[in-house]
Parts: C-alpha cells; structure tokens; sequence
C-alpha cells in the first residue's frame, strides 16, 4: 500500500512536471490557482487526478507481468 501510494504521488508529480513545464518555470502560483477553472478535455479540475490514475494502472499492470515473468522463470 505505501509504495503504491508513493508510485501514485512520483506519477503525478512527474506527470504535471513534463505536461506544464513552462506554466511551471514561468508561473507556477498562477498556474496552480488557475487548476479551478482548467477544463482539459472535458474533465475540469479533476484531469490531474484522472490522468494519474491511468497511467498509474497501466503501470501497475507492467508491474504485474514483470512479476509473473520473474515467478515463471
């Protein structure tokens, strides 16, 4: 449960780092306030959240046929 919960928070964090990069270098305070009325494909201020989610499970996923490769081995 912790090193999913920290996969979670380094996925995100990374994520928002290599998708907002100049709002970050150039505004990051603005950038965050404006998170509220952010409305990326429809999903509003929840899209961070979404898109970590995804791409969390897919790598949990990779994770889990690691696993299996490594236990058939």
């Amino acid at each position: 449960m912790k090193s999913s919960l920290k996969l979670f928070f380094i996925t995100f964090v990374v994520l928002s780092l290599l998708m907002h990069y100049k709002e970050f270098l150039a505004n990051p305070i603005d950038h965050i306030k404006n998170l509220s009325i952010a409305g990326a494909y429809g999903l509003g201020s929840l899209h961070p959240i979404i898109f970590t989610a995804i791409i969390f499970v897919l790598l949990l996923v990779i994770k889990a046929i690691l696993k299996i490769l490594r236990v058939i081995k």
